[in-house]
């Protein structure tokens, strides 16, 4: 969203219901993507716990620093941004720390080839599993295949 107010309140959150949100979802969240209109509206009315690992704010600094580098956002913004992401995983979304286990499982997701995935997404696909994410959401096409093949469900039409 370009203004970068996310709002989140799961203060009554349901904790059976605990969805794993990718770092695709954070950014869509906070930068002005096609995709954006649809998320903010989804948040609106989730009651799920929502969770997502440390790595995340490695790489959603990442994103937002490539958006500076492609002039998509001006220095400032990008700086606002992943101030307000860092008071979200603070906050109202859970942060899950990263295990040496999650490396190893992450390590032999990438091992299949066939599989596509990329390090940093086998190793949210791993932190998921390990928290017991009841749901994954994510906007990536890879990510969201392997998760079906590793027992994750998926948040449909969001």
């Amino acid at each position: 969203m370009s203004n970068g107010t996310v709002r989140v309140s799961v203060g009554a959150a349901d904790v059976s219901r605990l969805i794993y949100v990718d770092v695709s979802i954070w950014v869509a969240l906070l930068t002005n993507e096609p995709s954006s209109p649809a998320l903010k509206h989804w948040l609106e009315g989730e009651t799920g716990q929502l969770v997502t690992s440390r790595w995340s704010v490695v790489e959603v600094s990442s994103a937002l620093s490539i958006k500076v580098r492609r002039a998509e956002l001006q220095l400032q913004q990008a700086q606002e941004l992943c101030a307000h992401f860092d008071a979200l995983v603070r906050g109202d979304v859970s942060l899950l720390p990263l295990a040496s286990a999650d490396y190893d499982h992450a390590a032999v997701l990438c091992r299949n080839a066939a599989s596509g995935l990329r390090a940093g997404d086998a190793l949210h696909l791993a932190v998921a599993r390990r928290a017991r994410a009841s749901y994954l959401l994510t906007l990536d096409k890879v990510m969201a295949r392997n998760a079906k093949k590793l027992g994750l469900q998926l948040l449909q039409n969001v």
